[in-house]
């Protein structure tokens, strides 16, 4: 159980695409929860749709299920946040996966607008994607364990580890009825990354560069804005070599 000693604001935004720098906010859904004796009571709810003033790929639409035209007609992100950045600025965040997208998300939002994402210094983001990984740990021993009720004697044997892996690997295709090659499963492990150590990510018709101080960048503006760090990038990354090359041709 949650006890509050401040306001707590659950939120979760769609947009018009996965790169916060870049992405549009086009819904906005947040819950506000204050102390009480219980520990926490809901205080306000907001759920609106925002035009963000430019297209919807297609990809946004079949996941959202928000049509271009419902959210034409609502109204553009700054008639919202007069209404949002009271709610937000005595109070500590929460939301799925928030650290990584919605809050670095909202703040360009607010900073497009001239304005800072109200809050104290002092603010915490709850993230239960995170606290996931925390309370459920990925270790092999771990997940040995959570797939077969049995504890892994000998970890860090390496033989025992391999036949541990071959015995993950098959409970977690039964469990979650998968089926494929190996390169099947590899694709689907990969998703929207281009590499297996995530460093380019494919963002619509757009690849963002998910590694070092341009992070968030797309390739096309690091090779226009900061031709020193592509060059970089592209002479030493062996392996991103091709990947760059099939974006850039």
């Amino acid at each position: 159980m949650l006890h509050l000693k401040r306001p707590l604001v659950f939120f979760d935004l769609e947009a018009t695409g996965t790169d916060p720098q870049t992405a549009r906010i086009i819904q906005i859904g947040l819950q506000r929860f204050v102390p009480n004796d219980q520990g926490a009571a809901l205080d306000e709810t907001i759920d609106v749709l925002v035009d963000p003033k430019q297209e919807i790929p297609a990809a946004v639409t079949d996941l959202t299920g928000l049509s271009p035209g419902a959210v034409r007609q609502a109204p553009p992100l700054d008639a919202h946040l007069g209404r949002i950045a009271p709610l937000l600025a005595d109070a500590d965040l929460a939301g799925y996966n928030a650290l990584a997208y919605d809050v670095p998300l909202l703040k360009a939002e607010f900073e497009r607008h001239g304005q800072t994402l109200p809050g104290p210094d002092d603010r915490v983001v709850l993230d239960p994607y995170r606290l996931e990984q925390v309370l459920r740990p990925r270790t092999l021993s771990a997940l040995y364990e959570r797939y077969t009720d049995r504890t892994l004697d000998d970890a860090h044997d390496a033989l025992r580890d391999v036949e541990a892996a071959g015995m993950v690997l098959q409970r977690q295709l039964a469990e979650h009825d998968i089926e494929g090659t190996p390169a099947d499963l590899a694709q689907q492990i990969r998703g929207d990354y281009l590499d297996d150590q995530r460093r380019l990510k494919q963002d619509g018709s757009a690849v963002v560069v998910c590694f070092g101080k341009h992070d968030g960048k797309t390739l096309r503006e690091i090779q226009s804005d900061h031709p020193d760090y592509f060059d970089w990038m592209y002479e030493t990354i062996d392996d991103l070599r091709p990947h760059i090359d099939d974006v850039l041709e």
